[in-house]
């Protein structure tokens, strides 16, 4: 550095001005002595590094990903720290941890406890293609349907409902999203003596306002419970019914493609209710992985036990090591969660992991079957369950940049107008 850097020690300054003025007392003198400057060097030399980090890591063309980075930095500038120094200064640096990568192997919580059929279920409705009467074989679907045009409905989604103990599936075909219509296809399900399913304790959705209105209504009548799931969480919270979704759409579709192969071209078929129900009941009859049983066969049971459904590479449960309560934490965001972003998609500026801090307050341990450890945060933080992987523990107070970067890189606050 240009400017020598000089480190006065407090205690000692006091100690040598006390005895100055004792020696001042003694001789009578009226002169102070010239004062005595105690320099540590190892102490100045730890300044004098932590500065020369801060202009190389907070300079624009600075912020780098990693330590490593940030060494080959420091020896083109000339210095050779190493890089366990490098690390431990890099740690605590708050522009550093909000975007440090995320992990690549968070385990995710089983749907493996809910165990009991018609206790909880999923839903979802999924578009499908519909019917255009001047691309439509006229002649084929009345040939094949035998039903006339004034009969004829034309159906716009599919209602899709499945138990999460037994995997046992439904649908209902729609004419359209209003909530009204979405109620009676519930009602034909749950009301329907020959169907297993029956009015439950839990149903899981997205935040569709189908799912709103008179739906409500119905499940508040039958006290049901309806949890509504935002749409970046449903690759998990909705993951079972995921998969009966993909299942039950390319199945369709195969079938409609074999069929446009047969008709003239130009021509296009779109009568997926032919095929729904063989579909769904070959499903509903197929044995699955988890449960190792067939869904017909596991409605009718009290209690379904299946596997996890994934695998896990550490400790879980009460051998898995746990953030103790009160733990000061980040937790790793999920697309667009952090800048609102209304299509809910992640930016490349966008942190990683969140900039705000926050305790945990609840912890839940899976014992039977053995489940990751889930943590919760207070109130100012979301309020989802956390597995270890996704919250980064602060174990020391976050350093803020230097306040020279204002002035450098000419930083204003933006005012809302």
């Amino acid at each position: 550095m240009e400017q020598p850097i000089i480190y006065i020690d407090p205690k000692r300054g006091r100690e040598l001005d006390m005895d100055i003025a004792l020696q001042k007392a003694r001789t009578g003198s009226k002169e102070m002595g010239q004062p005595t400057i105690h320099i540590d060097p190892q102490k100045a030399y730890d300044l004098d590094r932590e500065i020369t980090l801060q202009e190389i890591y907070y300079r624009p063309e600075g912020y780098y990903q990693n330590a490593e980075r940030l060494r080959d930095a420091c020896r083109k500038a000339g210095y050779n720290f190493p890089l366990i120094t490098i690390k431990k200064w890099l740690e605590p640096q708050k522009m550093h941890q909000i975007y440090r990568p995320s992990p690549k192997n968070a385990p995710y919580a089983s749907y493996s406890r809910i165990s009991k059929p018609n206790s909880v279920h999923m839903c979802d409705l999924v578009e499908i293609p519909y019917d255009d009467e001047d691309n439509l074989d006229n002649s084929y679907r009345l040939m094949n349907t035998q039903i006339s045009d004034e009969d004829y409905t034309i159906f716009y989604y599919v209602l899709l409902v499945e138990d999460c103990a037994s995997r046992f599936k439904d649908f209902v075909f729609l004419t359209s999203k209003n909530s009204s219509e979405v109620a009676d296809a519930f009602r034909s399900i749950y009301d329907n003596p020959t169907k297993p399913l029956i009015y439950l304790r839990l149903l899981q959705c997205d935040e569709d306002r189908s799912f709103m209105g008179d739906v409500t209504l119905l499940m508040n009548e039958y006290n049901v419970e309806i949890r509504r799931i935002k749409a970046r969480f449903r690759h998990t919270s909705l993951a079972i019914l995921n998969n009966y979704a993909g299942l039950f759409t390319r199945r369709v579709f195969k079938n409609q493609y074999a069929v446009e192969f047969l008709i003239p071209d130009g021509k296009c078929c779109r009568e997926c209710e032919r095929f729904a129900r063989k579909i769904v009941d070959d499903m509903n009859d197929t044995p699955t992985r988890q449960i190792g049983m067939s869904p017909n066969n596991a409605i009718k049971l009290e209690r379904v036990y299946s596997k996890p459904s994934t695998n896990y590479y550490r400790p879980i449960g009460v051998d898995e090591p746990q953030l103790p309560k009160g733990t000061i934490v980040r937790f790793l965001l999920a697309p667009g969660e952090w800048e609102n972003d209304p299509f809910e998609r992640r930016r490349i500026s966008d942190p990683i992991w969140s900039p705000s801090l926050h305790k945990i307050r609840r912890i839940v341990v899976g014992k039977n079957p053995p489940m990751p450890v889930l943590y919760y945060l207070d109130e100012t933080g979301p309020q989802r369950p956390f597995v270890r992987e996704k919250l980064m523990h602060i174990k020391e107070k976050p350093i803020l940049p230097p306040r020279w970067v204002l002035e450098d890189n000419r930083m204003r606050s933006r005012h809302s107008l």
